[in-house]
């Protein structure tokens, strides 16, 4: 267990500091844009990552899971195929499909927007592509040895990169095309960063270790994972695209705000999944199931402590958090409450998706995806069409609880594991006191509109919070955790 908190430690205050980052160039870019330039860089980015899983075919997932086995068995020949393997098979797919985008600019920009302003963008985001795609194989194969710290460092230069070049390219007297040169660059640094990282990590490229490759095998289980990622991936963006398709661009930018405050709220959960994937499929190839029993349940309990703080700020004071973006949207409050609730369930249910991955049932996960797809889409088609934005966020919402409700039960039927037990009702009590009292307190002293009124609720929220939980004690193992963050946070002023 102290591994596991060793790494949420890292995870957890890389996660703060690029959360702020990403924070603060959205509050940049939401502030400087136009409302509907702002519908075309977020459009674009949900095209980029849709094509980026769809070029990937889920090998970077895959090369995870392969790269941990083959580590525990210090196959170094099958470690190395593996790599190789995973980006012969997608690189050149993904340069041929940014060619593609590219070519077809214009009538896909005419085709969604009625105009061709979002041609220039669409082009942009293209280039990204193939970078993200070698970055996030480069990431994965040192995830697999185990190595948090350089996935945290890796994206905290990329979104502290694309923090700053954007600030700097805006007082250039840049827009539009200073955000996406901003995008563009920092995608590019990171990406070398990334294969430096590798190779600290382990000479995948330098090495003279003999390749044995793998591309039969690699294909053979990513491509079902492949495909149920793109279909996630698809679930995650489809009801901005199809916000798009159906509306315009002004809608999309209100509604990417919205979205935006729910990705960055939902860092807290990735970060803990991210850490607890290669663990699983190390536990699962060794077939320690008590071990693995007992992390699910640790981990989903610091996941939902660490994520009430974030996602009760975001139900309770909306319109709030919303205009500190800009008095235009808080149009989407309603919105934002609805988006936060299906998060939330997610993250209740903790990192079932990775235990269905990580343990091989690839195939199960396409049905989820699939299926939660579909729901999507219908609710997606019946809805936006009639209620715009509200519509997309009903759609994002039920599809995203829907399928995480279902995780959770394929995983107790299948492994006979659940993460739940009455130590979970005291993070309900904290959170339901937290919530009444600092109500409370809003009511009976308003401290006006502004994000100084804002910092304060929530912080008086999360002091309440944690005050709760600390008065009606702290359980071993997450004394054990915190005990972990406190000799991180010492060396790090050591180290300072």
């Amino acid at each position: 267990m102290l591994h596991i908190a060793s790494g949420a430690g890292v995870n957890f205050f890389g996660t703060i500091l690029r959360t702020i980052f990403s924070f603060g160039t959205m509050l940049v870019i939401s502030h400087v844009l136009t409302v509907s330039d702002l519908g075309y860089y977020s459009f674009g980015t949900a095209l980029a990552f849709v094509g980026l899983y769809a070029c990937g075919f889920g090998l970077d997932m895959g090369l995870w899971r392969y790269i941990s086995a083959y580590f525990a068995k210090r196959d170094f020949r099958k470690l190395r195929g593996a790599f190789f393997s995973s980006i012969l098979i997608s690189l050149p797919v993904s340069i041929i499909f940014s060619i593609l985008l590219i070519f077809f600019a214009e009538p896909i920009s005419n085709l969604v927007f009625s105009n061709g302003d979002f041609a220039f963008p669409l082009k942009m985001f293209a280039l990204t592509i193939p970078l993200l795609l070698l970055a996030r194989i480069f990431n994965a194969a040192t995830q697999g040895f185990q190595i948090m710290r350089y996935a945290v460092y890796r994206d905290i230069i990329e979104q502290g990169l694309r923090f700053f070049l954007t600030a700097g390219l805006f007082l250039l007297g840049l827009k539009l095309g200073g955000a996406l040169w901003a995008n563009l660059i920092a995608i590019a640094v990171v990406t070398v960063i990334s294969l430096y990282f590798l190779e600290k990590v382990y000479p995948m490229v330098t090495s003279k270790e003999k390749i044995q490759m793998r591309i039969r095998e690699t294909i053979k289980f990513s491509a079902p994972m492949g495909m149920s990622q793109v279909l996630a991936y698809l679930l995650l963006y489809m009801d901005t695209i199809l916000l798009g398709y159906y509306g315009t661009a002004h809608q999309v930018g209100l509604y990417s705000v919205a979205v935006r405050i729910i990705i960055i709220a939902a860092t807290v959960q990735v970060a803990f999944s991210t850490m607890f994937a290669p663990v699983i499929s190390e536990l699962i190839t060794r077939s320690r199931h008590g071990e693995l029993a007992e992390l699910y349940t640790k981990v989903t309990r610091w996941t939902i402590m660490l994520s009430l703080p974030v996602f009760l700020p975001l139900m309770i004071f909306p319109s709030y958090m919303l205009k500190v973006f800009g008095t235009q949207f808080t149009v989407v409050s309603g919105s934002l409450i609805i988006l936060a609730v299906g998060q939330m369930i997610n993250v209740l249910t903790g990192p079932v998706g990775v235990m269905i991955i990580m343990s091989g049932r690839s195939g199960l996960e396409l049905f989820n995806n699939l299926l939660s797809w579909i729901i999507s889409l219908v609710i997606c088609v019946i809805l936006i069409p009639r209620w715009g934005i509200p519509g997309a966020a009903i759609a994002n919402a039920s599809a995203a609880a829907s399928v995480n409700i279902l995780r959770a039960l394929e995983v107790y039927w299948l492994m006979k594991v659940h993460p739940y037990s009455l130590n979970f009702f005291k993070l309900g009590v904290a959170s339901s006191i937290a919530c009444l009292l600092t109500l409370l307190g809003f009511n009976l002293a308003p401290l006006g509109s502004g994000i100084a009124s804002v910092i304060v609720w929530t912080l008086v929220l999360i002091t309440l919070y944690g005050a709760s939980i600390i008065l009606m004690g702290i359980d071993k193992d997450d004394s054990a955790m915190l005990s972990q963050l406190r000799a991180k946070l010492a060396r790090a002023k050591v180290a300072g």
